[in-house]
């Protein structure tokens, strides 16, 4: 039975769709305020259907002005005639869905903004973590983090700031402690060294050589402790200048030692020593070789310092073994050649105090030594 109040919907929204019954029939009356657009005649025995397309707004997301939905009304006209109302399925996206689309966008618009500006101060400190351990591992005399941030992240860099003096207390009071007892172990010497004096002549000899070597071994422990407890400033350099004076120090004094070509590596280091370190490392291949060959290369994002030698070489259990303090190989110790076993531990102690490493492999002929350091903030690979 139809709806009592269908026509006056039908009177008040015009432009809804109208399906009037058989073309047999008077035709219905067109509503004047609606667009119309005629179809194709139909066959008799079928509707025809009349379309009212509306305007709706700006990007077609306005409210439309009649009732949506799905539904089929039908009003009985005062001539006997049905006329039958039935919505047209709209495509996607539909009107409903065109604003919710636009509603998401200038949302977006206004939060993203904001999103990215949280974003950019929550991660700041921690990018400042990354660079503080980095640069933790690479000089342990570097700066403190600064505490700023949300408040959890001031925690945790308050207790990276106190992991990294209670390190670097650690480090000094074990280097002091070694300096202190390599100090006192010269007054026992310089007595025993009195006391050879009354020693007879064919033993007197023997003796003053071994006392000899322990001071020897002292002072380079000295020295040793006095470079690590004042480090040097870091300072941005280019590697391959710093190799190439002291590759032309040592063709000063007869060495034969060549440089090779190579790239430029831009570090951030100690110069003085890095300069003996490199030093010690072609002073180590002339010495148990005759020539030594300098390479210089980047590799990633590391600057590698290569001094090739033409010497006998280390057997592969003694490669990692000659790092260790004191230690002298066998046929060092039957070259006679001076020593004290310190000069590669040294050597890789600095090393490892900017970052990088010093590492021995086998080559063609004779040893490799290389020096890996890490390159400076923002100096690209080559």
């Amino acid at each position: 039975m139809p709806s009592p109040q269908l026509p006056a919907i039908a009177e008040r929204h015009p432009e809804i769709q109208a399906r009037p019954v058989p073309a047999s029939l008077p035709a219905p009356r067109t509503p004047a305020p609606a667009e119309v657009s005629k179809p194709a005649p139909a066959p008799a025995d079928q509707p025809v259907p009349v379309i009212l397309r509306v305007a709706r707004g700006l990007f077609g997301v306005a409210p439309a002005p009649f009732i949506e939905g799905d539904f089929v009304a039908a009003v009985r006209l005062a001539d006997g005639r049905w006329a039958v109302v039935r919505p047209t399925p709209e495509p996607f996206p539909n009107g409903w869905q065109r604003r919710v689309i636009l509603w998401f966008l200038i949302s977006f618009a206004m939060v993203a903004p904001l999103g990215w500006i949280f974003a950019r101060r929550l991660v700041r400190p921690i990018a400042g973590f990354a660079y503080a351990a980095e640069q933790l591992g690479r000089d342990p005399q570097a700066s403190i983090l600064a505490l700023e941030g949300p408040a959890e992240v001031g925690r945790a860099a308050h207790a990276f700031n106190r992991m990294q003096s209670r390190l670097r207390s650690f480090v000094d009071d074990r280097t002091a402690m070694v300096g202190a007892i390599s100090h006192d172990l010269r007054t026992p010497l310089t007595r025993l060294r009195f006391r050879i004096e009354d020693v007879p002549d064919d033993q007197r000899e023997g003796m003053l050589a071994e006392v000899e070597e322990m001071e020897q071994m002292i002072s380079s422990v000295l020295t040793f402790i006095r470079d690590a407890s004042e480090p040097g400033s870091r300072e941005k350099l280019d590697l391959r200048a710093l190799v190439e004076d002291v590759v032309e120090d040592a063709v000063f004094v007869g060495k034969a030692v060549t440089l090779e070509d190579g790239a430029k590596a831009q570090v951030e280091v100690d110069p003085l020593g890095i300069r003996r370190l490199v030093s010690n490392l072609v002073e180590n291949a002339v010495k148990y070789g005759t020539t030594a060959r300098v390479r210089l290369f980047t590799d990633q994002q590391e600057a590698v310092a290569e001094i090739r030698d033409d010497g006998p070489g280390l057997p592969e259990e003694e490669l990692e073994r000659v790092f260790q303090p004191f230690y002298r190989t066998p046929d060092a110790h039957a070259s006679n050649k001076l020593g004290a076993g310190l000069g590669l531990a040294v050597c890789r102690s600095i090393a490892r105090a900017h970052g990088g490493d010093v590492r021995l492999h086998r080559g063609d002929s004779g040893l490799v030594a290389q020096l890996r350091l890490p390159l400076a903030y923002g100096a690209a690979a080559s």
